[in-house]
């Protein structure tokens, strides 16, 4: 019998391989709504092995100058939040196996709400209810005993943005250069104006050629934010096909909320890397 009941089974439970989280596919992973088009609908399906809980919650969060996203629990001068303008539902399920579930999303903000881009994140979070926990209990010794649960949990945030009225936005491709404490990182800097948020890709195109040699998708500036920088990895196949050449580094947008600007160059910068 062990002497230290309580350090073998925390041991046991730190040295136990922790059950994979549950793969949870969601589309789209942006939704934008209007006045016009008040819902909107996400398909989460459940592509792994296990039955898999998932609790859904919206949040407010902010966007980082360098693209990364910080909890919001107040609003800061400029920025505009969603929450009480969102309805959704339902807000908690248990997924199959290669199940599906649809999630409705609704705009419930009233006629008179003031023109401008309101934004908040829905977050679904998911543990499995079947295989996916690991119970570990010392020996029956009174007080000394211990139970541990390791529960692996994956969480996805999906941006909702509700814009109202004739909202406009212009970027500016500011400076290109690798960055120095990471020579395999392109920085980009990007500059925002205007009313709504910015939406698209960035590709790098060597001189000359048709295709792109590397392309980052899903590249968000978030109101109230006027500037970003988008770090782009780049693997060492690409850096050494890029070194020394003349790169056109494009902004794309690729905003499904604003298809006026879908496929329209929004900024462009051409420098030697």
């Amino acid at each position: 019998m062990s002497r230290f009941p309580l350090v073998a089974a925390l041991l046991a439970a730190l040295a136990a391989p922790v059950p994979a989280a549950a793969e949870l596919l969601v589309a789209p992973t942006r939704v934008v709504l209007t006045p016009q088009a008040r819902s909107s609908e996400l398909v989460l399906v459940n592509k792994g092995a296990e039955t898999a809980a998932f609790r859904i919650a919206i949040e407010n969060r902010r966007m980082r100058e360098d693209g990364s996203l910080e909890d919001a629990p107040e609003a800061l001068p400029g920025e505009q939040f969603a929450d009480d303008k969102l309805r959704y539902s339902p807000r908690q399920l248990v997924l199959e196996p290669g199940a599906r579930q649809v999630v409705r999303i609704m705009a419930s903000a009233p006629g008179d709400l003031a023109p401008g881009e309101y934004r908040s994140h829905l977050r679904l979070m998911s543990a499995p209810v079947s295989a996916g926990t690991t119970q570990l209990a010392g020996e029956a010794a009174g007080d000394n005993s211990l139970s541990i649960e390791l529960v692996a949990i994956r969480s996805i945030t999906i941006p909702v943005i509700l814009r109202v009225g004739a909202l406009d936005a212009s970027v500016t491709m500011d400076t290109a250069a690798l960055a120095e404490e990471a020579p395999d990182q392109l920085v980009v800097r990007l500059t925002r104006a205007g009313s709504r948020s910015t939406y698209g890709d960035v590709s790098l195109t060597i001189a000359g050629e048709k295709d792109p040699a590397w392309l980052v998708r899903g590249v968000a500036i978030y109101t109230p934010n006027t500037a970003r920088d988008v770090i782009v990895p780049l693997p060492p196949e690409v850096r050494a096909r890029l070194a020394g050449q003349q790169v056109r580094i494009d902004y794309v947008s690729t905003d499904a909320g604003d298809p006026a600007s879908a496929g329209k160059l929004l900024a462009s910068l051409t420098t030697a890397l």
